[in-house]
């Protein structure tokens, strides 16, 4: 075997192969570890937007409250039903009204037309800064002594409940509930 053979460049062929497999498997960690990294640093800066975000929401529910007088607003009768508004005031942050949802008697109503449902918003609501007061308006309840209940979700999850009935001369107001969701273990 000459020297050419067994050399290229003063280096040993065996040697050689073995830097460029060993450079290869290097690179290909290199690859991996970079690849692992990346997803590593996504995973928690999801985690840690969660957190974050969970914080932000636990922090708004805290601060989300009502109250109401429970006398209404105006009350209207006809001969065979009734209109109320009911004055509430927010006395925790600021809200956004859109988002709102709500149910009336076991029945999905909107809060931004009266006609429509005959549940509303008595004027055309945005934003609910803290200490606003605002109305909503029930129409076409028919006179009898069934307790009705208005549960209205705000944007947070959070939720309060009016309930008020005729009891054959006025109507009466029940105090107002209120709730947010929680978790479960």
């Amino acid at each position: 075997m000459s020297s050419m053979e067994s050399e290229v460049g003063g280096i040993p062929i065996g040697v050689q192969r073995f830097s460029k497999c060993s450079q290869i498997i290097f690179i290909s960690f290199l690859g991996a570890a970079i690849t692992l990294y990346a997803a590593w640093d996504s995973a928690y800066a999801d985690v840690k937007s969660a957190q974050e975000f969970w914080y932000d929401l636990k922090i708004s529910q805290m601060s989300t409250d009502f109250t109401y007088n429970e006398t209404p607003g105006h009350v209207y009768f006809s001969p065979t039903t009734y209109s109320i508004t009911l004055v509430l005031i927010n006395t925790g942050r600021t809200l956004y009204a859109p988002y709102w949802s709500g149910v009336y008697d076991g029945r999905y109503i909107t809060l931004y037309n009266v006609s429509d449902d005959n549940v509303g918003f008595s004027e055309n609501y945005t934003y609910i800064l803290p200490g606003d007061y605002f109305q909503i308006t029930i129409a076409n309840i028919p006179r009898d002594t069934t307790t009705h209940n208005l549960t209205i979700t705000v944007e947070n999850g959070c939720w309060f409940r009016l309930s008020w009935y005729y009891d054959g001369t006025t109507v009466l107001v029940l105090p107002i509930q209120r709730g947010c969701p929680t978790e479960v273990d």
